[in-house]
């Protein structure tokens, strides 16, 4: 755009400072938000720029020179209408999009270059509708659906049909035109007249609609965006219009959990309100884990499925905020090094972590443990015990993980310094908070269910133990156990024993009878287990495994079950190496009748090596 100057941006210590211990204001998102606004040109420039080393790439549509002089336009008659379309999230979410598509190519992505390219000729038309300047453009329609960032979206009932019963093409070309308050759009032989009011929904035309909570003078504005093919983040997505029942369920949901947001940490409610712009709602397929999303390319853009609780959502919208934030904060200076590809145990993931997906759960959770804890302090008794659980449950996994981040090589100066407020903040907090029994499980069932998965001990040291075993030897195994981490997970994951246990604190002793748990998939282990009925739950957990001998929910919940009946030696090897246990288990039940996984774990630790010391820190690059 002529004349759009872009500027340089510093961030300053005390910024960083601000953002890592969450004290970050108002003032700080603005200072974000306007580094953001430069990437975003930068973006444009780019893909304008790609386009132009690949003219067949525009395909049926006008050179992208004439959106560009729309936009030309628009910032010399209504700068505003530009800031509004250009600080939308999915805007710049779709230039990220679409120059990785024009680079690298997308093998899963069916649309063609051209209605990603074209998607900037009703980005422009947007601003002009915004701006009440006159346009006429040509852009691409989906299925006889044409979106107008920002504003809604216009469809041709007939062409939709058409599209989908495969009678026409699925992409197509349409035409907006606005003159003299006259605004129209063409889809096909369909004209969609829009209304005076484009915040208002019409004949062919979805309007873009907007949740609106005030809490005394705090103020969270979003958009209801299930119209934009670019809110899926990292793919493409059609419209999916939520009727008004449900867009009535969002409004009274988000102001709930708004009002908990501003009682628990209302300084953190004022910079949510000024970061975060849009959600984009998505399928609600399970209680636990949350679901919820958000990209570094789509600032203040938010992919969240509506819990069935206004906490649930309160947790939801301050962990990604902090992902947003701190996404607006990687942009400007980078805390963790390039090629730094080690993997990390991140203990709300199920999958190994690099460096850089460390630190933003780290950062997340941070968040979240924040907000438990007020809720916990607040007094409030009907939700006092799920928010002790829900605290205790990220303080001190995501204290452990910042620790193990620090102590790497991979954050660079600056990085370093951020998780040092991180952990000063962190620290603090457990020093005076209660541990919960309930998290406790639930955080042991995670660990030793990831090592299972992800490590795999020495194969020498396996076979010589296996030996041992069936030779009778009683001597122990000396040398030094060396572990690897593999990306790849060595066997499947199971939510339902952690979902049940989370509903046990929420919902007390009716979540484990059969019915209620039956949602969750919980076996009668797990539901024995929740119930505090221990020896019941070893029993059923041993039948588990005698019927699959590989199944891994069944051996970490065999070793919760007996470390609940019994200390010493052999419950905690099997917590701490179940890996190691389990290959053993595999090679002699390969030759011979397997020995029962209690009896093998003590035999194992009375031969073992003790301490973390005897074992060398199982790490490995990314494939």
């Amino acid at each position: 755009m002529t004349g759009t100057r872009i500027s340089s941006h510093r961030v300053s210590l005390s910024t960083l400072d601000a953002i890592a211990r969450g004290v970050a204001g108002p003032d700080v998102v603005h200072e974000v938000r306007r580094a953001e606004r430069s990437r975003t040109l930068l973006l444009l420039r780019a893909v304008r720029d790609e386009a132009a080393s690949s003219p067949k790439a525009q395909g049926p549509l006008p050179d992208l020179e004439s959106a560009w002089q729309v936009l030309d336009r628009v910032q010399q008659s209504a700068p505003a209408a530009l800031e509004t379309v250009l600080s939308y999230p999915y805007v710049a979410g779709w230039a990220g999009f679409t120059l990785r598509r024009l680079r690298r190519g997308h093998p899963t992505d069916p649309t063609p270059a051209w209605v990603h390219l074209g998607h900037l000729h009703g980005i422009a038309a947007a601003a002009a509708l915004h701006a009440g300047i006159d346009v006429d453009l040509r852009v691409p329609a989906r299925s006889g659906t044409v979106t107008v960032p920002t504003l809604g979206a216009a469809f041709s009932p007939v062409a939709s049909r058409r599209a989908r019963a495969g009678r026409v093409d699925q992409w197509s070309v349409a035409r907006i035109r606005s003159r003299d308050r006259d605004r129209r759009i063409d889809i096909g032989d369909d004209t969609v007249r829009l209304p005076p009011d484009l915040s208002r929904d019409a004949t062919g035309w979805w309007a873009l609609r907007r949740l609106e909570c005030r809490e005394g003078s705090r103020v969270l504005s979003l958009r209801l965006d299930d119209l934009d093919p670019y809110r899926g983040l990292y793919e493409t997505l059609d419209p999916h219009r939520l009727d008004d029942a449900e867009v009535a369920g969002w409004q009274r949901m988000l102001g709930e959990a708004w009002h908990l947001v501003c009682r628990h940490l209302p300084d953190r409610a004022d910079a949510m309100s000024a970061a975060l712009d849009a959600v984009a709602p998505r399928p609600f397929t399970s209680r636990f884990p949350l679901i919820s999303a958000s990209s570094g390319e789509a600032f203040g853009g938010i992919n969240v499925a509506r819990p069935h609780a206004p906490e649930d959502l309160a947790e939801i919208l301050v962990h990604e905020y902090q992902h947003v934030l701190l996404g607006g904060l990687l942009h400007l200076v980078p805390l963790t090094r390039q090629g730094e590809e080690w993997l990390f145990h991140a203990p709300w993931r199920d999958d190994p972590r690099p460096a850089a997906g460390l630190l933003q759960g780290v950062y997340a959770f941070f968040g979240v443990t924040e907000f438990w804890r007020a809720v916990a302090r607040s007094g409030d008794a009907a939700i006092a015990d799920f928010a002790a659980f829900a605290c205790a449950r990220w303080l001190e996994p995501t204290l452990e993980a910042a620790r193990a981040l620090r102590a790497d090589r991979a954050p660079t100066e600056a990085g370093r310094r951020f998780l040092d407020g991180i952990v000063e903040q962190l620290t603090t907090w457990a020093a005076g908070s209660p541990r919960h029994r309930g998290a406790d499980i639930v955080t042991a069932d995670h660990r030793a269910g990831w090592r299972l998965r992800h490590l795999r001990a020495d194969p020498a040291v396996v076979a010589t133990l296996a030996r041992a075993w069936q030779e009778g030897d009683e001597n122990g195994v000396t040398d030094r156990c060396t572990e690897t981490l593999v990306p790849g997970s060595d066997g499947p994951w199971s939510l339902a024993r952690v979902d049940l246990l989370r509903c046990v604190v929420r919902e007390g002793s009716s979540a484990v009878k059969p019915a209620p748990a039956e949602s969750t998939g919980a076996t009668v282990a797990d539901l024995a287990l929740a119930d505090g009925r221990h020896a019941e739950a070893l029993d059923s957990y041993r039948a588990e495994i005698a019927d699959d001998p590989d199944h891994p929910p069944s051996w970490i919940g065999f070793a919760l079950a007996w470390s609940c009946l019994a200390s010493g030696p052999g419950p905690a090897l099997l917590l701490r190496r179940p890996h190691l246990v389990r290959a053993v288990h595999r090679l002699l039940r390969d030759g011979a009748d397997a020995p029962q996984p209690d009896v093998l774990a003590t035999w194992l630790a009375e031969r073992l090596p003790t301490g973390d010391d005897a074992y060398e820190r199982p790490r490995t690059g990314m494939a």
